[in-house]
């Protein structure tokens, strides 16, 4: 099979993604720079004030990501193709979302029922998930390392971390 076929087709080209870019550095450096120009981006008699330094980081950032919106848009219009081609196609972006999607899963599952229980749960899911491990092996683990953090924080560093419904009961 060739590298093309088990890649899939392209999501998003990189010219794109340097559009997208160049327009994220545009914005943070316009917030930088407002937010330091409010805190003082002069100079004064004792030197510099608190925002100069910052403030001009921001410029060297807002000059860099026009260039590149520049270039870019300026390759568009005269209708020139990406050079680079694609930036992520479908199959690596799925192999992204396999663990993606549970890490956003589990992050949520640290409010609700704690870190301990979710770091077990997430770690014996991917283990019979990806690891392809039985399912007893994976409990054991992912229980032994929910453990070994709890007792790592709460125990002997003094640590307090997220805590759910099961470590109320066991009165932590």
């Amino acid at each position: 099979m060739s590298d093309e076929a088990e890649s899939g087709r392209s999501l998003v080209s990189i010219r794109t993604m340097e559009i997208a870019t160049a327009i994220v550095i545009i914005a943070f450096a316009a917030v930088v720079m407002i937010s330091n120009y409010e805190l003082g981006a002069g100079w004064d008699s004792s030197g510099p004030e608190s925002g100069y330094f910052p403030f001009y980081v921001g410029l060297i950032l807002l000059i860099s990501g026009a260039a590149i919106l520049i270039g870019e848009l300026t390759e568009v219009i005269k209708g020139r193709p990406s050079g680079g081609g694609s930036f992520v196609d479908t199959g690596p972006f799925v192999q992204v979302l396999r663990i993606f999607l549970p890490m956003i899963v589990y992050v949520i599952g640290i409010v609700y029922i704690g870190i301990y229980v979710s770091t077990a749960i997430f770690i014996g899911v991917f283990m019979v998930w990806l690891g392809k491990y039985r399912v007893i092996v994976a409990a054991l683990f992912g229980i032994g390392i929910a453990v070994a953090l709890f007792l790592t924080f709460e125990v002997w560093f003094l640590v307090p971390l997220p805590k759910g419904p099961l470590e109320a009961l066991l009165g932590y």
